[in-house]
């Protein structure tokens, strides 16, 4: 049967001084926003139906990572491959600390801190933030196996805002994916999660629009040299700037990677159910032919503009539908709306979208905007428009 899925509001502003809340008491009753945010913590202490929530990159679908009933019900909501770990959402360097330590740690071992140092200049400087890091299981983890997918090791990162302060209040750490159904574009508004998550969970927090856009970037500083396998708001050229990541390299492919051992990294991601098209970065946009060629039964074609394109006319001839969504002219803008105009113009229905590109050498987000881009249109890329 069908779950009553509740949209509730908070606003991040609204919430105070958190420290002065204790997150098993109710809020006072006149605080609306931290009333309803300490509903949604209570549901991830005591159910295991997952909870929707933004963070600064995009929703999250999340449950009490140490419950191994909770977090197979983020599965069963997403659909998504049982092999596909998650991450694991911290409020604190303390409560990651906590999952670090066997449980049969000492007093003598709980001195020193667990957390590799080789991460210390990251959390110095991108926490909290769209940061993402491996780390070591230890044995006797708390946390279920469900969430590592049998791995020796755990993702982990300490988000901002809401989400922060949502986490601290349930007084546990959160495991949490992209709140849509498994292939699907990410969210970045609540009204997206209700698309795919209606009926499926009880409550989505809605915070309003996500102000990255994109997920997080993920580095694994195990190894060495260090590497990122994931690329996300935090650039290659960031890393490097910081005491023992100046050799970090690059080791994620821009489509499905079977061999992937972090979210989001193994199948087919971030695609519409229309087909997505890329153009060579620097093309020129479709003329009207061009458009009349891409359209299908529906006569009716989907375009995604950025820097150049954003002048291309909106009519074509011959009876084509023409939808455009701009996402504006610099990486940042154009991460914030990337995966709304992917969404945005599934809804309306075209046959095919078409989507204006950037180089790599367009700013440090330009690698993370088009990994997603090159994803979801794999595999492999449609148009061999330069691709």
């Amino acid at each position: 049967m069908p779950l009553d899925t509740k949209l509730v509001q908070v606003n991040v502003q609204n919430l105070g001084n958190l420290s002065q809340t204790a997150g098993l008491e109710p809020p006072p009753a006149s605080s609306t926003d931290l009333k309803n945010l300490w509903i949604a913590a209570e549901k991830l202490r005591t159910s295991d139906v997952p909870v929707a929530f933004p963070t600064e990159t995009v929703y999250g679908l999340g449950a009490d990572a140490t419950r191994s009933a909770a977090v197979r019900n983020i599965f069963r909501a997403k659909n998504r491959p049982q092999n596909n770990p998650l991450i694991v959402h911290i409020c604190s360097t303390e409560q990651l600390a906590s999952l670090l330590l066997p449980a049969a740690a000492t007093d003598k071992t709980k001195d020193a801190s667990p957390i590799p140092a080789i991460y210390t200049p990251l959390i110095e400087r991108f926490w909290p933030g769209p940061l993402t890091l491996v780390l070591p299981l230890p044995p006797n983890t708390p946390l279920s196996r469900e969430v590592t997918c049998g791995m020796p090791t755990f993702c982990a990162r300490m988000p901002s805002g809401l989400a922060r302060a949502l986490i601290q209040l349930a007084g546990m750490p959160v495991a949490a994916p992209s709140a849509n159904t498994s292939g699907l574009p990410s969210p970045t508004t609540a009204l997206h999660v209700m698309k795919d998550m209606s009926g499926k969970i009880e409550m989505v927090v809605d915070g309003g629009r996500c102000a990255v856009g994109l997920e997080s970037t993920i580095v694994d500083g195990l190894v060495s040299p260090p590497r990122i396998l994931r690329p996300g708001a935090v650039s290659i050229q960031e890393l490097r700037a910081c005491p023992g990541w100046e050799e970090v390299v690059v080791a994620y492919k821009d489509g499905p990677d079977p061999d992937g051992y972090v979210p989001g990294t193994n199948y087919r991601h971030y695609a519409p159910s229309a087909p997505v098209v890329l153009f060579k970065p620097g093309m020129p946009p479709p003329d009207a032919a061009e458009l009349a060629a891409w359209a299908g039964p529906q006569r009716h074609v989907g375009v995604v503009t950025m820097r150049l394109w954003a002048e291309m006319p909106r009519d074509c001839s011959a009876g084509i539908k023409v939808s455009v969504v701009e996402t504006g002219s610099t990486p940042a803008q154009i991460a914030f709306n990337l995966f709304y105009a992917l969404r945005q113009l599934d809804m309306m229905g075209p046959d095919f979208i078409l989507v204006e590109t950037l180089g790599h050498d367009e700013g440090p987000l330009a690698a993370a905007i088009m990994n997603r881009l090159r994803k979801a249109s794999s595999p492999p890329p449609l148009v061999s428009t330069g691709f």
